[in-house]
C-alpha cells in the first residue's frame, strides 16, 4: 500500500538584517554592489504514524530540512516575473504538480504590490508529512532498533577541533564582486565585509560558520570534513 503523503506551506516577507554593517577599512573606494531580493525555499520532513487508527509523531523528532534553495534577482523586478524559475525549483524538490499550482499561487498572492527594494526577502517553507503504519514492538523490533541506534550514534554530528576553526582564513570579499549568500543564516554577505572561507572554498558569515563548525564538522554545503577528534 502507498505510504500518504501530505504538504502544507507558507509564504511569508521577512526584514532583511544587516549582519556585516561595519564594513573592513580600505585604501580603495568600495563600489555598491547591486542590491537583490532573495526568495529562499526550505522544505521540511515530518513522520507521523498511526496505531489502531490512533496517529502519533516520533518522540523527539522535530521535521527535518531535507531541502534549501534560493533564488535571487534585482530589487525593482517583480517576483511574479519569476514564476517559472519558481515552478522549476519546486519540480526539483519533488514537489506534486498540484501542490506547485497552489504554492505559485500564493507566492503572486505575497508578491502582487509589493516593494522589493523595502528591505524585505521572501521565505516559502513546505512541510512534508509522512504517514506510516506503526507495529507493535516484539523481539525483532527490538534487534532492529538496537541496530538502527548504533548507527545514528556513528551518524550524531561532531564538532570540529577549536584550532581547526581558529586557522580557517579570514577574507575581505571585493566590493565589486556579485552578492554571496551564506547558506547557514540564508543571508547576504555583504561586499566588503570580512568572512570566512574553508578549506573547500566555501565562504560563510564569521559567527555562522563558527557556531556551525562548534556543532558539526561538515561544511554545510559540499560536506567537507574539517578535522576533529574522533575521525
Amino acid at each position: 500500500m502507498e505510504t500518504p503523503v501530505h504538504y502544507d506551506y507558507i509564504v511569508r516577507l521577512k526584514p532583511k538584517t544587516n549582519r556585516n554593517s561595519q564594513r573592513v577599512n580600505s585604501d580603495q573606494p568600495l563600489q555598491k554592489v547591486p542590491a537583490t531580493f532573495p526568495v529562499n525555499f526550505l522544505l521540511y520532513r515530518r513522520e507521523i504514524y498511526s496505531l489502531h487508527g490512533v496517529s502519533f509523531s516520533a518522540i523527539d523528532r522535530r521535521p527535518e530540512a531535507i531541502s534549501r534553495k534560493i533564488i535571487h534577482f534585482l530589487v525593482g523586478d517583480s517576483p511574479i516575473h519569476h514564476i517559472d524559475d519558481f515552478k522549476d525549483i519546486l519540480t526539483d524538490m519533488g514537489i506534486p504538480g498540484i501542490k506547485i499550482s497552489q504554492i505559485l499561487f500564493e507566492i503572486a498572492a505575497k508578491a502582487h504590490g509589493i516593494d522589493t527594494c523595502n528591505g524585505v526577502f521572501m521565505i516559502v517553507s513546505i512541510r512534508k508529512t509522512v504517514y506510516q503504519e506503526a507495529r507493535l514492538r516484539n523481539e525483532e523490533d527490538d534487534t532492529a532498533r538496537a541496530v538502527r541506534e548504533s548507527m545514528e550514534v556513528a551518524a550524531k554530528p561532531i564538532p570540529a577541533t577549536e584550532s581547526s576553526i581558529d586557522a580557517m582564513e579570514r577574507v575581505v570579499l571585493d566590493a565589486s564582486a556579485s552578492a554571496r549568500v551564506c547558506t547557514v543564516c540564508m543571508e547576504e554577505i555583504d561586499g566588503g565585509s570580512e568572512a570566512i572561507r574553508m578549506p573547500c572554498s566555501h565562504v560563510y558569515h564569521s559567527d555562522c560558520i563558527v557556531k556551525w563548525l562548534q556543532t558539526s564538522h561538515m561544511c554545510p554545503l559540499c560536506r567537507y570534513h574539517m578535522p576533529c577528534e574522533y575521525l
